[in-house]
């Protein structure tokens, strides 16, 4: 699966050989106008996930497309309330991501790809889930340039919700991050359109 999304990578990088421009004149339109492509149709990474998602062997319940909310409380403190929580931040749908089985790499069963790229064509893995036995609970391991890695516990309580949890103790203070993950695609109903399309 990875050699195959290097490809469909590799296919958005090259956007002037797309255009059906001889390489010799790639550099001489600087004072052109710049041409559209001549092709009516384009897809970007998000439509390839969808099609990837959409295949016809059975998908994960996991894999699909997200979008990430998150919270930030404390509780406790010097002269606080041990009892009261106090939310400090919060951020709704600040990022989208596609979840992908990842049949290449055998020490990560699923991975997390940002659809957000700084670099035009590359889009970056952030993160990683793995499955515990009773296939509904997830542990995910967050990456951040620089940064240690950060481990979350997620729990999936509906078919389209993924809820996640990380809590710190500092300085008599419990600082809790809450994630959660509301997929958007496939919906439920998109699955039983694809099996009645397969089915025909």
């Amino acid at each position: 699966m990875k050699r195959a999304l290097c490809i469909l990578l590799l296919l958005l990088s090259v956007p002037c050989l797309l255009q059906g421009q001889p390489m010799d004149r790639v550099g001489r339109g600087k004072h052109k106008k710049k041409q559209k492509s001549s092709f009516s149709e384009h897809i970007d990474f998000e439509g390839m996930a969808k099609r990837y998602l959409m295949k016809a062997q059975p998908m994960e319940p996991l894999e699909g497309i997200y979008t990430v909310s998150a919270i930030i409380s404390k509780r406790g403190g010097f002269l606080s309330n041990p009892n009261r929580e106090k939310i400090i931040a919060r951020k709704d749908n600040y990022a989208k991501v596609v979840i992908m089985k990842d049949s290449e790499n055998p020490h990560r069963e699923y991975l997390e790809i940002s659809l957000a790229s700084k670099v035009p064509g590359e889009y970056p893995v952030v993160g990683e889930f793995s499955s515990l036995s009773d296939g509904m609970a997830f542990v995910y391991k967050h990456y951040e340039p620089k940064q240690p890695m950060v481990s979350y516990s997620f729990v999936m309580t509906d078919y389209d919700i993924l809820d996640g949890v990380l809590t710190e103790v500092a300085r008599r203070k419990t600082i809790t991050y809450k994630l959660s993950y509301l997929k958007i695609y496939p919906k439920k109903s998109d699955i039983a359109l694809q099996k009645t399309f397969n089915n025909k």
